[in-house]
C-alpha cells in the first residue's frame, strides 16, 4: 500500500498560502491550491507525513503556543475531512537570532522525528518545501527534496509522483 516511507511537509508556502505577515488566526489560513486533495492521495502511499515548520510569531510574541495549536487543529480538521493524516506537527517557536537547533536550516525538527519514529526510512523519505532553508535541511538529512512555490505546488508535485490528477 505504501510506496514511500515520510514525507515531511513545511507548512507556509506548501499547505497553506505565504502571507506577508503571519498567520495569527484559522480565517487568515487559506490552503495552497489542491493542497487538501494532495495530502490525501499523499496519506495513501506514504507511512506517515510529519509538519516541520518555522513559527517564530510565537518567539516575536505575536502568536501563543495555544492558538497555534488551535490553527493547526483546524487544519488538521479540514485535512481529515479530506481523508489526508498528518501523523505529527514540529515546530519551532525560537527567533531567527536565536542558537536553538530547530530552525530550519538547522535540522534538529527532522532529528527529534528520527528519535520520535526511529523506523523511519530515510532513503525513501521527502521533504518538501518552498525555501532555500527547508530545502536545506532535508539535505542534511539525506531527505529527498522537493522546492515548490506558486507555480509548482504540492498538488503539481504529487501529479509528478502519482501521475494521478489530484
Amino acid at each position: 500500500m505504501h510506496r514511500f516511507d515520510t514525507l515531511f511537509l513545511d507548512r507556509d508556502g506548501v499547505i497553506n498560502k505565504k502571507l506577508d505577515g503571519y498567520v495569527c488566526d484559522f480565517e487568515s489560513f487559506k490552503f495552497m491550491p489542491d493542497a487538501l486533495m494532495a495530502i490525501s492521495k499523499l496519506s495513501k502511499i506514504f507511512k506517515r507525513i510529519l509538519i516541520v515548520t518555522n513559527q517564530q510569531c510565537i518567539g516575536k510574541k505575536i502568536l501563543t503556543p495555544g492558538k497555534l495549536s488551535d490553527i493547526h487543529n483546524q487544519m488538521l480538521s479540514e485535512i481529515n475531512k479530506h481523508s489526508g493524516v498528518i501523523t505529527k506537527i514540529y515546530y519551532c517557536p525560537h527567533l531567527i537570532n536565536e542558537s536553538c537547533n530547530c530552525r530550519k536550516p538547522k535540522n534538529g525538527m527532522i532529528q527529534q522525528a528520527l528519535f520520535d519514529f526511529p523506523e523511519i526510512n530515510v532513503e525513501n523519505s521527502y521533504l518538501i518545501g518552498d525555501s532555500d532553508s527547508d530545502i536545506e535541511a532535508g539535505n542534511s538529512m539525506n531527505l529527498s527534496t522537493v522546492k515548490v512555490d506558486n507555480k509548482y505546488t504540492l498538488a503539481s508535485w504529487t501529479r509528478s509522483l502519482t501521475n494521478i490528477n489530484c
